[in-house]
This record gives C-alpha cells, structure tokens and sequence, in this order.
C-alpha cells in the first residue's frame, strides 16, 4: 500500500451534496451512490428535503466493502438520534468520522450503539421499529452476517484489540520510506504546494498537519482523546494471512467532506488574507445545520431556539418520505443484468474510486433524463496535475462511450444522447463532474 489515498476510503474527496437540487422531477426519485464512503451526501439530501415538499425519494447504495457498510449505519444512526442534543451528535458525529482515537464517551456510544444496531441487522422487525427509512433486504445472508461480526468488534470493550495509533503510524512509515524521519517537512510541503493550491486553504496549517501525523481531525471538547476508532477498521487480505488494520487515507483528510464549504459566509471570511475560522470551525457549522434540519425541516440560517441545549424529542421531518437500500457489496456489475433496475435511476453519482464501473452498459439503467455525477480527483494529492488531467480526459471517455457529451466546460457538465431498443434517441441524461 504505497498510496496516500489507501485500500479502503473512509470518508470522501469532495464536500457533501444535496441529490434533489441535481434534478427537476417533482415526482418520486431514485438515485444511485456507488462509492461515496460515508453518509455525507445521504445526510444533507435527507436534511434539505424539506425544499421539496411532497417529494419522495429512494437512495441506493453500493460500496466495495461491509465496513463501508457499517460504518454508514453508524453514522445514520447518530444522525437520528433522539437522545442527544444537536451539540452533542454534532461532536459525536465528527468524532467518529474523522478521529483515530476518540473520547471514553465516544467509545461507549459505540459499542452499545453496536449492540442495537447488531439486533437491527438480525431482526428486521427491530430495523424497522429503529431506523424505518433503512431497507437492507437486498443484502446476502453472508453480508448481513459479516455486518453482525463487524458490529461485534465495535462493542468489545478491549481496547487493545485494535492499535489504531500503532496502525496509523505503520501507514506512515510506508508510504514516506525514508522521508519518515523528515515527515514534517513532507507534510509542511504537502499542504503548502498541495492543499492551498487546490484552492483549500479554509483547512489551517496547524490542523492538517496534526491530522497528519495523529489521525485526530477533530478536537471540539477537551478531554482525553484515547480511545481507539474501531469504526476506521478493516482487513487486508494478502496471499499468506489476513490483517485487520486501518488501510485508509493518511495524506488528504476528512475535513473534505464538510470543511471546505459553507452556505454562511462569514465562515469563509478572511482578515489579513488569514481565515478566521478552520475547517473544524466550518465542519462543525455544516453539520450542526443538518442535524437542526434533520429535525425541525426549516433552514438553519433562521433558527431560534437553543440548539445546543434541547434534547430531541421527536423527529419532526417525515421518514416516509425517503428511504435508504443497501445494495450486495460491489453489485454495481450486476445492476444491469437485473430487470428491476433497468431505467430506474434520475440521479447517478460515482466517486473516484468507483467510476471505473461506469461503463456502456450501464445506460441502461437510466431513466430519460436522468443525471450523472462523478467525483473528480482534485483532492487525491498524491496524482500530479498531469494525472488529474489524465484522470479527467478518461471520465470523459467513459462518459461519451456510454452516449455522453462534454456540455459546458466551465461548468463541466455533460449531456448525453443514448440509443436503446426499448427507448428513442434523444436527451437520455445529464452528468457532471464534481
């Protein structure tokens, strides 16, 4: 594993995204996510459906791991929460997120938030009466019994099952080789000719670097931050034995996913070309707004009440709007080869990682109109520009085999014109690249 980017991603490369706003159907939606990592781009849809009144919607996702899986359940379940204040699964939530090691409190949560979530992958009676907008009836026995042992690791109270600190710091040593010994210089260098570059520099000096050499992304209550992440486990399978250790990304940061971005601008203020706030500050804002919209299904922006104090009661949104499935693992090279799925998707979205699967036959899939996102690998810092460019010309490639063509390169979208049997010639979907 001679990457930064690793064998298994934890959290995205670019900052979450509301579905609805990618589509003008005022009927019932159906969108795909294949290989988002977390439950960003779940969560702020589900937050900002409030904007489209009477707008029901299906979410399918399809990852290449159960720990991908699991971890989305983890997060889903903290996002619903009702015993918690909005503060308190704002700094859970991050926590988890984007943190090698936790606070004791944290630990805790997971592993008794593990044991209710093991009864809901067993029982879906459980699942339902808990979490009535997660379907997981499409998932094998196999997996939903490796979900269960997944969960099962989470919930041990030993600590010293999973090094996390050891882990991180062997991923280090790997990737840097003889630059270890220099590792400040080399992360100095990397967010300084990397992260500012890439137009990022809301992520402060002093923070990446820390994530960088702790793992520890976010620090929002004080206290001791000890416990390990198990959440950020997974195994690697080699041709001797198999290892379970932390495989993930050590060079370009959770802060992506919801520091990067924010909808309040003062937020993204400057004062002597220096920000005012950090990626924590912005991240924490990003996710306070959803979890308030989550439960009042109003902006944030207008809110009154005291957010840091009340505890949820209830949920006020209605969870019969929406609905999450979770796809068989790496099923995306199957989906075309079922019919149920044929010309049922509006809204499409790959990540980098997973694009490859973006393939002719996958056309098939779409509905008229229908929309197309793919992540981009501008923050994937180990690519240099020319591969970044590579990377771009290839997507688009894809994209034109299957029917696509490039629309506007400044807002680098796509239209495409797909020719089926079953369906005319014409303006079958839209795509961007994010």
């Amino acid at each position: 594993m001679n990457t930064g980017f690793g064998k298994i991603v934890w959290w995205g490369f670019s900052p979450a995204l509301n579905f609805l706003n990618e589509s003008y159907i005022s009927e019932s939606l159906h969108i795909l996510v294949v290989g988002a990592a977390d439950s960003r781009h779940l969560l702020k849809t589900i937050a900002k459906s409030y904007e489209h009144t009477n707008l029901p919607f299906e979410m399918y996702v399809v990852e290449n791991s159960i720990e991908s899986y699991a971890r989305q359940l983890m997060l889903l379940g903290i996002a619903f929460e009702q015993a918690k204040s909005l503060q308190e699964k704002t700094e859970l939530l991050l926590e988890v997120f984007g943190n090698t090691l936790i606070r004791q409190s944290t630990l805790n949560y997971i592993q008794n938030k593990s044991s209710e979530l093991i009864r809901m992958v067993t029982d879906f009676e459980e699942l339902k009466q808990k979490m009535p907008f997660i379907n997981l009836e499409a998932l094998k026995y196999k997996e939903r019994d490796s979900l269960e042992s997944v969960f099962k690791f989470w919930r041990n109270p030993d600590s010293t099952l999973f090094d996390i600190s050891k882990y991180w710091d062997l991923r280090l040593r790997h990737l840097l080789g003889p630059r270890f010994d220099s590792r400040d210089g080399v992360f100095d260098w990397d967010y300084n000719m990397k992260i500012l570059n890439k137009g990022a520099s809301i992520i402060s000096s002093s923070e990446y670097k820390y994530w960088r050499k702790t793992g520890i992304a976010f620090h929002l209550r004080e206290g001791d931050y000890n416990g390990p992440n198990k959440t950020l486990t997974s195994e690697h399978e080699n041709q001797q034995y198999i290892r379970r250790g932390y495989w993930g990304d050590v060079v370009s940061s959770p802060y992506l996913a919801f520091g990067i971005e924010c909808e309040d601008k003062e937020y993204l203020k400057k004062s002597n070309n220096i920000h005012c706030k950090t990626a924590q500050d912005v991240s924490a804002r990003n996710v306070t707004a959803m979890m308030y919209e989550l439960k009042y299904s109003r902006p944030y922006k207008n809110c009154t009440e005291n957010i840091f104090g009340e505890r949820e009661e209830n949920h006020k949104g209605d969870l019969n709007m929406f609905q999450i499935s979770f796809l068989p693992v790496n099923f995306i090279s199957d989906l075309n080869k079922k019919a149920c799925y044929q010309k049922l998707f509006d809204i499409v979205y790959f990540s980098n990682s997973m694009v490859h699967h973006f393939v002719p036959e996958f056309s098939t899939l779409l509905k008229r109109n229908a929309v197309v996102l793919v992540e981009t690998a501008k923050f994937i810092l180990d690519l240099t520009s020319e591969q970044e460019a590579e990377y771009i010309k290839k997507v688009t490639n894809m994209a034109e085999a299957a029917g696509c063509e490039y629309l506007d390169c400044m807002a680098v979208r796509w239209s495409a014109a797909i020719e089926n049997e079953a369906t005319e010639v014409g303006k079958e979907g839209t795509g961007g690249i994010l």
